[in-house]
């Protein structure tokens, strides 16, 4: 079941060359994108938790060591995260520097 309101936030930081609508627009699209890709806005926190938790256990280990459930973690994440950064950025057809989105619970 999905929650009307997601239980996280985005913010697009270091943009300064950004109005607040373009800003608000590219963070909507990354949310968007986000969830379309993970399954919907309940799958964005835990998905990233998830990533999060395997790359702190393993920081030492080599990502082909993993064992293949965790690679997936991993690779879910950052072609989902990859993909919502183009979504994001690609109307505004600028290069967009050290701009980041951050994510929190």
């Amino acid at each position: 079941m999905t929650t009307a309101t997601p239980a996280y936030t985005v913010k697009l930081v270091d943009t300064p060359g950004l109005s607040a609508a373009q800003r608000s627009a590219a963070e909507l699209r990354f949310r968007m994108a986000l969830e379309f890709a993970l399954g919907g806005p309940d799958s964005v926190l835990p998905t990233l938790q998830a990533c999060l938790l395997v790359r702190a256990l393993n920081q030492d280990l080599p990502p082909e060591s993993l064992p293949e459930a965790e690679q997936q973690v991993i690779a879910l994440w950052e072609k989902a995260e990859a993909d919502a950064i183009v979504a994001a950025f690609r109307p505004l057809g600028k290069k967009m520097g050290d701009a980041r989105f951050e994510i929190r619970g």
